[in-house]
């Protein structure tokens, strides 16, 4: 659920944890990008339950969450863990606003298998000492944020290099 705020004592009540991401939608009604881009804000909503999705609504004016995060174009989307700004994205950008919700929101705790669990030699779970990175996300989001006309460039030199190999 999207929840619509005015004012930063609101903002307070959904910024009280500070492992939780926030993402607020600087809108209008009159803007057709922001309403482009709100049926998949909504979705982002309902399908991510452990992240708070708020909307300042700026159709009547400037409003002072919009001051304090200075807000110059809309839709903007800001996003906070805790208190804090991680990220701001200008413009209606799908991919964008997807994968900046996957980076920085953390799964809903599910109640299952919530401990480190044990291996083998009976130490936690998480006693690896070699490092995990998940690049899938940044891969994609490098992806999709680049010029159409680098990867083009970039399927024809793998193709090429493919074909000279063969």
């Amino acid at each position: 659920m999207v929840a619509e705020i005015t004012t930063k004592a609101q903002l307070t009540e959904f910024t009280n944890d500070a492992n939780k991401l926030t993402v607020i939608d600087f809108t209008a009604s009159w803007c057709a990008p922001c309403q482009t881009i709100k049926p998949l804000f909504e979705l982002l909503a309902k399908d991510n339950a452990n992240v708070n999705f708020l909307k300042v609504d700026m159709s009547e004016g400037a409003n002072e969450l919009a001051t304090q995060y200075s807000v110059t174009a809309m839709p903007t989307f800001i996003f906070l863990v805790g208190a804090e700004e991680k990220h701001r994205i200008r413009g209606a950008n799908p991919a964008a606003l997807k994968s900046s919700v996957s980076q920085y929101a953390k799964p809903a705790p599910s109640g299952v298998f919530s401990g480190q669990g044990r291996t083998l030699s009976g130490k936690g779970g998480s006693s690896s000492s070699v490092p995990t990175y998940n690049v899938s996300n940044s891969l994609t989001a490098t992806w999709s944020n680049m010029n159409p006309q680098v990867k083009v460039l970039i399927v024809l030199g793998a193709a090429y290099v493919f074909f000279w190999l063969i």
